[in-house]
Order: structure tokens, then sequence, then C-alpha cells
């Protein structure tokens, strides 16, 4: 098995896209995991476990709150949510983006209520968080340094300015 620095040493990223739909969570979480696993990458059980709930969280809002794209001019339908996760130096970032420009906002959390503690949860564990706006919408981010290394889980990577104009070839 190749040590951690060898791994991280340079940036590894990859895209998927998801439909708006109930069963998005559970998807992100499974090819999360997958990606990460291929990339051999030496996370414990709790960063796992941890990057899938986040993951889920910022999905899960996604899907709720987010305008589904409508058809572009030529008539094909533009991915209704792509997630992006890359790991680089000690950090695994991770960002869910959606169609909808409207940013999110964290609130205090009614713990008797069935929903709303999404960004509270993922501003307890992530390192760092935020959402930017592009052109056309926004993506919700998280970064987790859990790679080992003392580097702080610092801005997130160069993003894509508008991930939705992605072309196959360049993912």
């Amino acid at each position: 098995m190749k040590v951690a620095t060898e791994l991280t040493s340079r940036l590894l990223s990859c895209w998927c896209d998801l439909p708006s739909s109930p069963i998005a969570s559970g998807l992100a979480r499974r090819w999360v995991s997958a990606m990460l696993a291929s990339w051999e990458l030496p996370l414990s059980p709790t960063h796992e476990a941890t990057i899938s709930e986040l993951t889920s969280e910022l999905v899960t809002n996604a899907v709720q709150h987010a305008a589904v794209p409508a058809r572009t001019s030529t008539g094909t339908k533009t991915p209704e949510i792509r997630i992006n996760v890359r790991a680089g130096g000690a950090t695994i970032w991770l960002a869910v983006c959606d169609h909808d420009r409207t940013l999110p906002t964290r609130r205090a959390p009614d713990f008797l209520a069935e929903s709303g503690r999404g960004l509270f949860l993922v501003d307890a564990q992530a390192d760092r968080w935020g959402a930017v706006q592009h052109e056309n919408g926004k993506y919700v981010w998280f970064s987790l340094e859990c790679l080992g290394g003392a580097r702080h889980a610092g801005e997130p990577p160069e993003a894509c300015p508008d991930p939705f104009r992605i072309r196959r070839h360049e993912l």
C-alpha cells in the first residue's frame, strides 16, 4: 500500500451527476465512498462516517430546496445535481452543485423537529464549509482535514465557476 504522502502529493478529483430525487443522497454516499476507496486513501472509519454524513446533508438540501433546471433550447436536460470530491494535501473537499442561486443559511436547530439541522451538522463537523454562487446556480462545499499532516484545511481548491458547463471529456 502506498503511504499518504505519495497519494496526496497530487490533487485527485472526480465528478458525479445525480437526479434531484429522494434516492440522490444514498447514491451520493455510495459513490463518494467508492471514489475514496479507489484512491486508496488512509481514512479512519470516523472520517469515512463524517464524510458520508456531510455528503448526505448537502445532497439532501439540494434535493429539498433547489429548483430543478429547465430543458435547454436544444431540448437536452442539464444535470440536476453534480457533486465533486477532491483529495489533496491532507484534505478531502466535497462540493454539491445545483441550479438554484439562493445561498443556504444556517439556522438554530430545533432538536424536536424532523428536519432543519443539516447545516448545523455540517458546521459542527467540517473543518470549513461555504457556498458560492455561479452563473447557473451555486455550490455548497465542505472540507475535512483527515489524511494526516499538520496543514489546516484552507480555502476550497480552485473550483469551476460554473460546474454545469464542464464538458464530459474534461471530467
